[in-house]
């Protein structure tokens, strides 16, 4: 049992370390995650010292901690945070000072001061516009009646004035000191969101092509699954990336014109639904054959498994040529074309099937029928797509060969 817990302890350290130096290593590569954290956490620093000098020359010496301590929190991650959450800051704390002083002013520090005073500050806690900083309005109520200080008018002026102060300056740094501009994150969310398509596309054509193997069916829907993560984190950092062009001031010095990602990343959403449709019409296949004998016939026949397997092989390459650079819009049209082809092809031969009367699966009919289906949206989808950014060719360069990211 002792060996069992070192050996715990052992890798619990190793993973810390391989942690450390990739933090570390990361330092060293050009707009990195470790390069823009370390440059915010840079100047919180200097925004945090500047709020004290500031403070410790024009305000009383028991209201000067505040200053640093606001300058801190108003280094956020995009200029129009910072602006915005420093007048929720100060009006927070405004109010609750407001509130102690009428109250505790008449009353001083007792049950029914903070009867009186916590109600409704609270209430503003919960109003939308305070954000998150809503809090602020009762805990700075009840730090003034808690330190004696509500009755106090110059030290309450002096604690909404430091509050002031280390807003003001904090803002100031983040919005002149390297303010950050996500210009590759948008883009590189919504490519990891299509590459991770176009590999469960490519999974399930290699396992239907070997005589319908559906043994890998719990990995496909796992994967379908993530695809649901990575839309949530592409739909946010779409939006973290138009906020953060927001009153920067360096928008229009380095950032060229971008590309809308909206519309790939509705398509995208589009086509994660299908992708789910045919995941499951696959698992219905897969658990219906799991009632029956092994010598009945398969639900769907080989070929039709392999001339679908080759569809969504198609459909997969089209997916992941959609971000690519410009020079590569004609092979894309060209496979969007060839995967046409083929869902005509398997279209015509379902079609003759029937009016023949060779139907050598009856029962599995309705489920190659949702299959195609299926990914005859996606090829719809993928077509439309393809037809407006021909209209509207992406300005923004591949990020193998563009510009970086600005942070």
């Amino acid at each position: 049992m002792a060996d069992l817990g070192t050996g715990w302890v052992r890798r619990a350290i190793r993973r810390e370390l391989r942690y450390v130096r990739g933090q570390f290593a990361g330092l060293a590569e050009r707009d990195s995650h470790q390069r823009f954290e370390a440059r915010q956490i840079a100047k919180a620093t200097l925004a945090a010292a500047l709020a004290w000098f500031l403070a410790d020359r024009f305000l009383p010496h028991e209201t000067v901690w505040i200053a640093p301590a606001t300058a801190v929190i108003m280094v956020h991650a995009t200029v129009y945070q910072t602006l915005t959450n420093g007048v929720r800051r100060v009006s927070a704390v405004a109010a609750g000072v407001i509130l102690a002083g009428s109250v505790g002013y008449v009353l001083g520090l007792n049950a029914l001061s903070l009867i009186l005073i916590l109600p409704p500050a609270l209430i503003a806690a919960r109003w939308r516009r305070m954000g998150r900083h809503g809090s602020d309005v009762a805990t700075t109520a009840v730090l003034m009646l808690s330190f004696g200080a509500a009755s106090q008018e110059r030290y309450l002026l002096a604690y909404v004035a430091a509050t002031g102060v280390g807003a003001m300056v904090g803002g100031s740094i983040n919005a002149v000191l390297w303010p950050p501009l996500y210009r590759r994150r948008p883009q590189d969310a919504v490519r990891r969101l299509s590459s991770e398509a176009a590999e469960l596309l490519k999974d399930m054509a290699d396992g239907l092509r070997e005589q319908g193997d559906l043994s890998d069916l719990p990995d496909w829907q796992r994967h379908a699954d993530r695809l649901d993560t990575h839309l949530a984190r592409a739909t946010s950092a779409i939006a973290d990336g138009a906020e953060s062009r927001r009153f920067n001031l360096r928008r229009r010095i380095v950032e060229p014109e971008l590309r809308d990602h909206a519309p790939l990343l509705a398509a995208m959403g589009r086509i994660g639904v299908h992708l789910h449709g045919i995941v499951r019409a696959l698992g219905h296949v897969a658990q219906r054959q799991k009632q029956h004998d092994d010598d009945a016939p398969p639900w769907i026949s080989d070929d039709f498994a392999h001339d679908y397997a080759d569809l969504l092989e198609r459909l997969s390459e089209a997916l992941a040529a959609q971000l690519r650079p410009s020079d590569e819009a004609v092979r894309m049209s060209a496979l969007i074309a060839a995967a046409l082809e083929r869902a005509e092809a398997i279209q015509e031969q379902m079609t003759e099937e029937v009016r023949a009367g060779q139907l050598d699966q009856p029962r599995g009919w309705a489920a190659s029928g949702s299959l195609l289906t299926d990914a005859e949206h996606i090829l719809i989808i993928l077509s439309t797509l393809q037809a407006e950014s021909e209209q509207s060719p992406a300005p923004d360069a591949d990020p193998a060969t563009g510009p970086a990211e600005v942070r």
